[in-house]
């Protein structure tokens, strides 16, 4: 379970959800007799017509039928060892294994041991198997296969063996048999229960818990067994026999039944599942906790999970009229009342979900869209296009309808004012009700179009519509539009916290304060454009609701970005994964989030009321664990390659296509996993892949690559469990180094007998033109060789004289440490810039803008870390900003942590730009420093020239004045001269 602690209480029933699979989903049979889970995170079932495994997505069933061909359908029971093989027996006796690698391998029974299923495997600390025939004792089979089985005697307490046994610390098997429990001690010896444990007489079966602790199941008891022998922990009488049993990481039991379903047992007592979680009628065969802390189900009715969520729904299942919520409120006597699109319900303080009949025209409950308490506990009810009711406290309604002088249409608001006023917001504008009769809100600035929320506060009423906001103070209407191309234009609700009054609205939320008005928006690091309610905590978090999702933030952090103070919420996204049965909060109606006197958030969703507790969220997680990946499939050219993944590299010969199919071994929302793959030998970076689990390599040249696939839950961290699939593409045979070499011998071989031929020609006549030339042609040859030895040490000279003369102007303009201008360069091209900066100026184009950058901290990064790796920080920035920077702009190292930007024709908003890029991408790289990963940062002063400035001082000065402001203020900050 995400954020799950060992030893923590156990969450209440409420909060976990069921999911349910059958042979409509996969399954070749609907019996699952046994569950486990390998190390790689996938699962496993024993089913009479195969066994099955699962990643999350597919069922993949292996019997007599696929590849390897099992010895049985019938497959009797699994277990998982920690090196990742799987065994499994059969109906037959016979045993399987499946390695980590994907290999397979089968023994057959051998002739002397029963050809009957084996009921029960478990692995001693030596390796040995030990298998359990039901009704015909024990036998054991070593890691390479030798059998060993031996008869039990007569009258032995083997015969009467159930299909349950376990392994204590010592190496002794505890046996369930119909007849009371047996022990069989390491040197082999049979021992019944002590008679001073009092167990009933029948049948009993024996379960260790993760943690160790040895329970007893014992007819409709549970025993626990200590130092003191064994205590009754649970009587189930009445319930049924129990037929399988597991402690999850909270230290609770849950014990199925034969007949009754689940039963979790935890220090409160006995608790049932709620009739719409409970597993269909039927025996549950077993039991298992995965590493996600979901709880897995084998029933006769098919494949259960229990997953805990963190949101719970209240919906139809609970006896709601309808899924699709509007709203929901509490009332004075700390009753809910949920509007849905089928009417209205009253939920009891102890749950009882309660309908409240309206009486319409039609045959239909109205569709309710508003709702409100006022303060002598009358509730009223704003409809879809059945007007409005009144319900008073004895129980009774009125109705106001058109005739009544309400205008026809929807009524999305309502609110009461301490003073006892209604005000209602219609399709036409704002009424209030005075002693039974309608009065409209009128006046210059009064909105007389859809009213979208309403808030009374006070002396002022707070009107929210499509065309921003409306406030009334007084007799005095003051109109708030938001009029910028990204303000906000449908305001969905207000929040008083404080002084301040929030506005959840189509472009983030605003505040007010005092009359100033500030945006918190995506910008700011709201994931989505609407925000229909706000609703604080007593935990300081508000919880905002949006089409996509409930989002969390510290009230601290909001209040710190609408101030100024921050430039970046950190905000946490819940959706389905975390309990919710849709996303999609309800807005346009109102209330549509509440919290209760309890301190629980209520939420009308598309699927219900949802709702949480935020007192328990910080023992709750909201993103699971990254998941591992595993390889499911290799094709070449559509063909499946059929080898164990154990490392060693694929082969595909050049010019064919390979596929892989990859799977993340999650199963809390396996649809959603989105993935990520990089192919070492062709590309250095990850490539998003998105939900497809399949990647195509074709066209691949000849040479050794690993294709590597890495998973994240969405909003998550990246798993660190990569699949790296190496991979090896053989080049065609004019393409293979032994025939590169050998079409290399023959060349050279040709044409050594070429330069063979043409020497012996030359030889003859160099040999007829010696005796002519004799002595004479020899002079000359030492006297062409020496002028060449003679020119070839001239051009030697002039190449080093040349080299040192580029090395030295080099140095005299270049940082030798970052590689870019020095201070001395930098003045030669400020003082160009400042003179064509006066033509510029007077042509009326733009000058130019100079930005002085100062590393922050970066004496502590010396002290710290030494000056090596200062050095290094420092030729990092240097890259960061050449890189980030335009190829007409001039980047220097002036000085030690200080550099400068010169940015012709740029002004100085489009220098803040520049800045402000650079320090997104100082915040995104993650390396600084390279293995340190130290978090660096920098300060920025930013300046123009003024008309006539021509002097490179005086705008230096300028500009350090700004970066001094900019230092001052908090650093990590760009500052421009005002």
């Amino acid at each position: 379970m995400p954020g799950a602690q060992a030893g923590s209480p156990p969450p209440p029933l409420a909060n976990y959800v069921i999911d349910h699979w059958s042979t409509r989903d996969g399954l070749p049979q609907n019996s699952i007799r046994d569950i486990a889970q390998t190390p790689d995170g996938r699962l496993w079932f024993a089913t009479w017509e195969g066994l099955v495994s699962y990643d999350g997505m597919e069922f993949t069933v292996h019997d007599r039928g696929s590849r390897p061909a099992l010895l049985d359908n019938g497959i009797g029971t699994i277990v998982a060892d920690q090196a990742g093989t799987l065994w499994f027996s059969d109906s037959r006796g016979n045993i399987g294994r499946r390695a980590a690698d994907g290999s397979w391998r089968l023994w057959p029974h051998p002739a002397n041991a029963p050809s009957i299923i084996v009921q029960s495997l478990r692995i001693d600390p030596t390796g040995r198997l030990w298998l359990l025939y039901e009704g015909n004792g024990l036998g054991t089979m070593t890691a390479d296969g030798a059998f060993h089985y031996v008869a039990p005697p007569p009258k032995s307490p083997l015969l009467n063996l159930y299909r349950q046994m376990v392994l204590d610390s010592t190496g002794a098997l505890w046996l369930g048999t119909y007849d009371g429990i047996v022990v069989q001690d390491a040197h082999g010896q049979v021992h019944t229960a002590p008679a001073a444990w009092q167990l009933p007489h029948g049948l009993a079966w024996p379960y260790r818990g993760p943690d160790g602790t040895f329970w007893i199941v014992a007819g409709s008891r549970i025993y626990r067994i200590g130092e003191a022998g064994a205590a009754l922990q649970y009587d189930l009488h009445g319930i049924g026999r129990i037929t399988a049993l597991v402690q999850d990481r909270h230290g609770a039991l849950w014990a199925g039944t034969e007949d009754h379903g689940l039963i979790r047992l935890t220090a409160s007592g006995i608790e049932r599942l709620p009739d719409y979680m409970a597993p269909a009628s039927g025996r549950i065969l077993c039991l298992m906790e995965d590493t996600e802390g979901s709880i897995w189900i084998g029933s006769n009715g098919g494949l259960y999970r229990l997953r805990e969520a963190l949101f719970t729904t209240l919906s139809r299942r609970d006896g709601l009229p309808d899924d699709f919520t509007r709203v929901t409120l509490e009332d004075r006597d700390s009753r809910l009342w949920v509007g849905t699109d089928a009417g209205l319900s009253r939920v009891e303080r102890d749950g009882a979900v309660v309908p409240v009949p309206l009486s319409t025209e039609h045959d239909r409950q109205p569709a309710v869209l508003s709702l409100v308490e006022d303060t002598g506990g009358t509730l009223w009810i704003g409809t879809y296009s059945d007007g409005l009711y009144e319900r008073l406290p004895d129980g009774s309604f009125r109705h106001f309808g058109t005739a009544n002088g309400l205008p026809a249409g929807n009524i999305r608001a309502l609110s009461a004012g301490e003073d006892g006023q209604v005000w209602i917001g219609t399709q036409h504008g704002v009424f209030r009700v005075e002693d039974g009769v309608l009065h409209p809100l009128d006046g210059p600035d009064a909105p007389h179009g859809l009213i979208t929320t309403l808030m009374a506060r006070g002396d002022d009423l707070w009107i929210g519509t499509l065309d921003g906001v409306r406030r009334r103070h007084g007799s005095h209407i003051q109109a708030i539009r938001f009029g910028s191309a990204q303000g906000a234009h449908t305001i969905f609700g207000f929040t008083p916290i404080g002084r301040d009054i929030w506005m959840a609205s189509d472009r983030g939320i605003y505040r007010d304060r005092d009359g100033t008005i500030t945006q918190v928006a995506r910008e700011q690091g709201l994931p989505v454009d609407s925000i229909f309610a706000m609703i604080p905590d007593r935990q300081d978090h508000v919880w905002l609701t949006s089409n996509r999702g409930v989002l969390r933030v510290a009230l601290s952090e909001l209040e710190a970005v609408a101030d100024g103070r921050s430039q970046r919420l950190s905000v946490l996204h819940f959706d389905e994964a975390d309990g919710l049965l849709s996303s999609q909060a309800n807005g346009s109606a109102s209330p549509s989030a509440i919290m209760r006197r309890d301190g629980t958030i209520w939420i009308a969703t598309a699927i219900g009321v949802a709702h949480v507790d935020p007192a328990q969220f910080d023992a709750f997680v909201t993103r699971p664990p990254p998941p591992p990946v595993a390889v499911s499939s290799i094709e070449r050219d559509g063909a499946e390659i059929r080898q164990p993944f154990d490392g060693s590299a694929i082969h595909v010969p050049a010019g064919h296509g390979l596929s892989v199919r990859y799977v993340a071994l999650s199963y809390l929302f396996p649809d959603r996993i989105v993935y990520r793959t990089k192919l070492d030998g062709l590309s250095a970076g990850w490539s998003l892949q998105g939900n497809t689990r399949n990647i195509h390599l074709v066209g691949l040249p000849p040479g050794r690559y690993t294709l590597r696939v890495s998973a994240a839950h969405p909003g998550g961290a990246w798993s660190t469990r990569d699949v790296a699939l190496p991979l090896v593409v053989d080049p065609r045979w004019w393409q293979r180094r032994d025939v590169w070499i050998g079409a290399a011998a023959v060349a050279g071989l040709m044409l050594v007998a070429i330069y063979l031929g043409i020497a012996h020609y030359y030889r003859r006549q160099s040999r007829r033109l010696s005796r002519i030339i004799g002595e004479r042609t020899r002079e000359l040859r030492r006297t062409a060789e020496q002028l060449q030895a003679a020119d070839h040490d001239k051009t030697l000279l002039l190449e080093r004289l040349r080299q040192q003369a580029d090395v030295a102007t080099r140095q005299a303009r270049e940082d030798s440490l970052t590689s870019l201008l020095n201070r001395r360069a930098f003045d030669e091209r400020l003082a160009l810039a400042l003179a064509l900066a006066v033509d510029a100026t007077a042509a009326g184009g733009p000058g130019f803008c100079l930005a002085l950058i100062d590393v922050d901290h970066f004496k502590a990064i010396n002290d710290r870390h030494s000056h090596a790796a200062g050095d290094q920080v420092l030729r990092e920035v240097g890259a960061v900003l050449r890189e980030g920077v335009r190829a007409s702009d001039t980047v220097a190292r002036i000085g030690g942590e200080e550099f400068a930007i010169l940015m012709p024709a740029t002004s100085l908003p489009e220098g803040e730009e520049t800045c402000r890029r650079l320090r997104a991408a100082f915040h995104a790289k993650a390396d600084w420093g390279g293995a340190l990963a130290l978090p660096v940062t920098f300060s920025a002063g930013l300046v123009t020239p003024r008309p006539g400035e021509t002097t490179a001082a005086v705008l230096l000065q300028r500009a350090d004045a700004a970066l001094y402001q900019a230092k001052n203020t908090g650093r990590d900050k760009v500052c421009a001269e005002d």
